[in-house]
């Protein structure tokens, strides 16, 4: 029986003893922290070009749950050049690498560090500044129209100008040049040119400048030009050389003659009968239907005296 009671007794201990290692090795297993890991990670943008906000599309994990942190270094070219989860892009130039290496922890323990694919700096597209019209005034007249861009490339190419003309709201017109012949455009008063400028540097372009510019009214203008018009003393008649570049009615006046010479208000016919014998002058005010009007002068001459051979 003594023996009976000491076989239970070692039974006993042993039995308590293999329990507490497993309880021990149990709760040890639980409350173990692992390391959080990084499933994948890449640029965005894929392709940046100077002055992008480049930042990082992480995907991650941890066992436990565990509020992942990163730290994140940036590399240009293989040299640090910075820290953070996004940066702009400001001093790097086209053809350049870049890359990250991301480190994931979640305040317990540290996870391994994963580099991510690098990214190729991409061509910068030109920048207008400014863009104006030459000249800022248009008449039917006017023969040809310029259009002087302002602009520069961020990686330093040469600009190439590209210009867009459209007339009356239309369809283009098949000119692409910055300047534009008018006089085959036929312009009429009120006609609208619209102008999309562009700046490209070979492999992109810039961002749309638009200019508009309509056609002005025209004061009227000499046809031809009179050094100086003969006349008969007892019979004065003829047309002043005016006309009307938009094809405007004109109204006609005589600013200074001498009496007995009359013009007709609408076709500006000078008519009538002088005193004089000498050249004299007249002075005459053509008016549009807008209010523009010009002033001429004319020199009037007799007939020359025959001389004898």
């Amino acid at each position: 029986m003594k023996k009976f009671f000491e076989f239970l007794l070692v039974f006993l201990i042993t039995v308590y003893v293999n329990c507490g290692a497993e309880k021990k090795e149990d709760k040890t297993g639980e409350g173990a922290n692992t390391a959080p890991f990084i499933k994948s990670a890449e640029i965005v943008p894929a392709v940046p070009v100077l002055g992008s906000r480049i930042t990082l599309r992480v995907e991650a994990g941890d066992k436990e749950g565990d509020k992942i942190d990163y730290e994140v270094k940036w590399f240009l070219n293989g040299k640090e050049i910075g820290k953070g989860f996004e940066f702009y892009l400001e001093e790097a130039k086209r053809n350049d690498e870049i890359f990250a290496e991301i480190t994931p922890s979640d305040g317990k323990s540290t996870g391994e560090t994963v580099k991510t694919a690098p990214v190729v700096i991409g061509n910068t597209p030109p920048k207008i500044t400014g863009a104006r019209i030459s000249p800022d005034t248009i008449l039917t007249s006017t023969s040809d129209l310029t259009v002087i861009g302002e602009g520069f490339d961020p990686d330093g190419d040469s600009l190439k100008w590209l210009c867009y003309w459209t007339l009356d709201y239309k369809e283009r017109l098949p000119d692409s040049s910055t300047t534009i012949n008018l006089k085959q455009l036929k312009l009429k008063k009120g006609s609208h040119l619209t102008a999309e400028l562009y700046a490209s540097d070979g492999d992109t372009v810039s961002n749309l400048y638009l200019l508009e510019i309509d056609v002005v009214n025209g004061a009227p203008i000499l046809k031809e030009s009179a050094d100086s018009i003969p006349y008969t003393p007892g019979s004065i008649k003829f047309p002043v050389p005016i006309i009307d570049p938009d094809n405007d009615p004109l109204t006609f006046e005589l600013l200074e003659a001498p009496e007995g010479l009359v013009i007709d208000k609408k076709n500006g016919i000078v008519s009538g009968t002088v005193a004089e014998t000498t050249a004299f002058e007249i002075l005459v005010r053509a008016t549009d239907t807008e209010g523009a009007y010009l002033d001429a002068r004319f020199t009037l001459t007799p007939p020359q005296p025959a001389t004898n051979q």
